[in-house]
């Protein structure tokens, strides 16, 4: 008998988010951020915090430091529901934290790993794995140690019976290794933005990008931020605008679009519906400050898609 819905495999840092910054930064001068706050970051927590709060049972594996931030962290999760038992702590590393500058349409990071770097295949409980249907793993180019074993992963969790699904995010080294297209082959729902997507696959439009990606996986959904979505299910290619709001802040904005969408497909969601649900959480999580505090509760979301009628499949 399964007791998790989905157990989430990936980064754990914090995040300290700085807003209403009147410009960019420049090399020698100063600018001044208005507003501030240090919440729990990355896109591995903040999509396992959304998800659950949407309802679903949801477990972690992952590497923290035993500091004030890890601490930090271990608050959110706990807050959510996430289940801890499978997060370690590292006496002799330190939580990462990620410095977000946010712009109502943008944003800029800059990251140190720390624990997260360190985590490993030989990590993974696997016995932990078998107590979820579903497998996500988010940003592996942010942890080195465990990103020579994702296939093995992916085989492992698709071996027990489980789906899966992948975050990519970005390559700080903008090297863009080709060996993760052996882990795509293993992955059910693949989910890259639209500069990830360009960059996996080296090609100039986001629909070649798709092209590429859809002979590997058989779900590719790629974000495209305000010109929102652009998906390829079995064969069929879906275009989706975004919902009308009025953005306030755009961290975690595509974590939330996960969450939403996951919690839909994981519970057997027509393709659709999934992508509206992912529309939904990314529209409301925009109006909101933070990551891990923006996205919606599920009486929330359903709120929303209940005054928000349009059709965002119409071109």
């Amino acid at each position: 008998m399964k007791d998790l819905d989905i157990v989430v495999v990936g980064e754990l840092n914090a995040d300290l988010i700085l807003q209403d910054i009147p410009s960019f930064p420049e090399l020698g001068k100063e600018k001044l951020a208005n507003e501030m706050s240090l919440t729990m970051g990355s896109a591995s927590a903040i999509l396992s915090t959304n998800i659950a709060r949407l309802g679903l049972r949801v477990g972690f594996l992952g590497k923290l430091g035993k500091d004030r931030l890890g601490e930090v962290v271990l608050e959110t999760l706990s807050a959510r529901g996430v289940d801890l038992s499978g997060i370690i702590l590292d006496e002799t590393a330190q939580t990462g934290i990620t410095v977000v500058l946010s712009y109502p349409d943008d944003y800029a990071m800059v990251t140190h790993m720390g624990a997260m770097a360190k985590y490993t295949i030989e990590e993974v409980d696997f016995d932990y794995i078998k107590r979820a249907s579903h497998l996500h793993l988010s940003s592996i180019y942010l942890q080195p140690g465990l990103q020579t074993g994702t296939t093995e992963l992916f085989r492992k969790a698709k071996k027990m019976g489980l789906t899966t699904s992948l975050d990519p995010g970005w390559d700080p080294s903008e090297e863009w290794d080709d060996e993760i297209f052996n882990t795509l082959r293993l992955v059910d729902v693949l989910l890259p933005n639209e500069q990830e997507a360009l960059y996996l696959t080296k090609t100039d439009t986001v629909s070649e990008a798709l092209d590429e990606l859809s002979k590997f996986s058989e779900t590719v959904v790629i974000t495209r931020g305000s010109q929102g979505i652009l998906c390829s299910h079995q064969g069929e290619i879906i275009q989706s605008k975004v919902y009308p709001v009025e953005p306030k802040d755009t961290t975690g904005a595509g974590d939330s679009f996960n969450a939403g969408f996951l919690y839909r497909w994981i519970r057997g969601g027509e393709i659709h519906d999934a992508i509206r649900y992912g529309s939904a959480c990314g529209a409301i999580a925009t109006t909101r400050l933070g990551g891990s505090t923006a996205s919606p509760s599920l009486t929330e979301l359903e709120e929303f898609l209940s005054a928000h009628q349009e059709d965002i499949f119409k071109r």
